[in-house]
């Protein structure tokens, strides 16, 4: 081993610690120089390695790098130099009017400075991870940091040993796909800084979209249009899908609406087909979707058949992808805001509060609901941020057709 070869005279190096205790050479800085950034079991086992080893940090170092830390300047007031340009935005102001809310700040933060940060979604291609690249970026960047895209896949196996490869390479993970599963999460994010997005999982730092306000706000929108009874189509088994078709019954039922539930299919165009046989069956006035790719096989299934949307039939996807306004007529959608899904996360990851900040037309709608009772469950957990949603009307709804 390299330990035993040694010599009694060789200094001992950071990369000797890092090497060892098989992680970054940023890591093992942090652990003796910003402690408090690092997850303790990983502070631990570094100074444990350290110890072995005989290493002995440069004091003078650490004080440098105390005094001089990036992460401080953050806090400080923008040069003029940092104030918005034309090309490029001021990165604080999109952080200052993110939807989000936690209720306290993650307990495994450890990304600092010039970290790189994976970025671990199942598909690449589906047009919302870079959404949420994108968002996450911005922010990252305002301490010097980086955040780079992996593809998983669909395999629950390969995706675990990909993060399980990942450990010691990068200073955080953000985990966007639901392949793993919850024990290996937890373990996980004992060993790496980690924050999940898009599903609560106990004990970690989780970002999900509370679909409240997009959802009242379209309920009020086919209010409007004299609908009085919807049917949710409904995708596959998901905390997303649950999360999606709790909040509609809740919200529908108290505001007067039958709500009906068809489904599961597979959340594609295909599964959207599928779906349009059975609608043009039972012949609803609304269709809400789990997702806009089911939204719009749905769209272009019933158009084929003769079923004119919207005077026939209304219909609203989720996550306002970007096929949702090729589709002919364009799809209302319920905006997931990806980007802010990836800013709350690492923000997270850098320890940052994420406090509740909605304009003031939302916060009055939340609080209107909130005295309803409708409430959303991941509120009280101290591990979950939720992210507001809302809805982008465009011209696949309408007036509720004669009977």
């Amino acid at each position: 081993m390299a330990e035993q070869q040694r010599k009694a005279t060789d200094r001992v190096r950071l990369a000797d610690v890092a090497d060892a205790a098989g992680v970054a050479i940023s890591t093992v800085s942090r652990v003796f120089s910003n402690p408090d950034r690092v997850n303790f079991q990983t502070v631990e086992q570094v100074r444990e390695v350290a110890e072995r080893l005989g290493y002995r940090p440069n004091p003078r170092k650490r004080h440098i790098a105390a005094a001089q830390s990036p992460m401080q300047s953050q806090v400080q007031s923008p040069a003029p130099a940092q104030l918005q340009t034309a090309s490029q935005p001021q990165l604080n102001q999109p952080i200052a009017s993110m939807p989000f809310h936690t209720s306290s700040a993650a307990q495994n933060h450890a990304t600092a400075s010039g970290g790189v940060i994976a970025l671990v979604v199942k598909d690449t291609t589906d047009g919302i991870s870079s959404q949420i690249l994108k968002g996450a970026q911005i922010t990252a960047m305002e301490s010097g940091s980086a955040v780079g895209l992996i593809e998983a896949g669909q395999s629950q196996q390969r995706t675990q040993q990909l993060l399980t490869h990942l450990i010691g390479k990068v200073d955080g993970v953000i985990l966007a796909t639901d392949s793993p599963g919850v024990d290996f999460i937890r373990d996980y994010a004992k060993r790496v800084p980690l924050v999940v997005l898009n599903r609560p999982v106990d004990g970690v730092p989780s970002v999900v979209p509370d679909p409240r306000i997009g959802v009242v706000r379209a309920l009020s929108m086919l209010r409007r249009y004299h609908h009085t009874a919807i049917t949710y189509v409904s995708g596959a088994t998901s905390w997303a899908n649950q999360s999606r078709w709790s909040c509609l019954h809740d919200i529908g039922q108290r505001m007067g609406f039958r709500m009906n539930h068809i489904g599961p299919v597979r959340p594609s165009v295909e599964g959207g087909y599928q779906a349009a046989l059975a609608l043009e069956n039972s012949k609803p006035t609304v269709v809400i979707t789990y997702n806009d790719l089911i939204a719009a096989g749905i769209v272009l299934r019933l158009t084929a058949d003769g079923v004119r949307v919207p005077e026939d039939i209304s219909v609203i996807g989720f996550d306002n992808t970007l096929i949702a306004p090729v589709v002919t007529p364009p799809i209302t959608s319920i905006r997931i805001p990806r980007d802010l899904l990836g800013q709350a996360a690492v923000r997270l990851l850098l320890g940052r509060e994420s406090g509740a900040v909605r304009n003031p037309a939302d916060a009055q709608l939340m609080d209107q609901l909130k005295e309803l009772g409708v409430r959303n469950e991941e509120e009280q957990s101290a591990n979950v941020t939720l992210v507001d949603t809302s809805i982008i009307v465009r011209r696949s709804v309408g007036e509720r057709r004669a009977e």
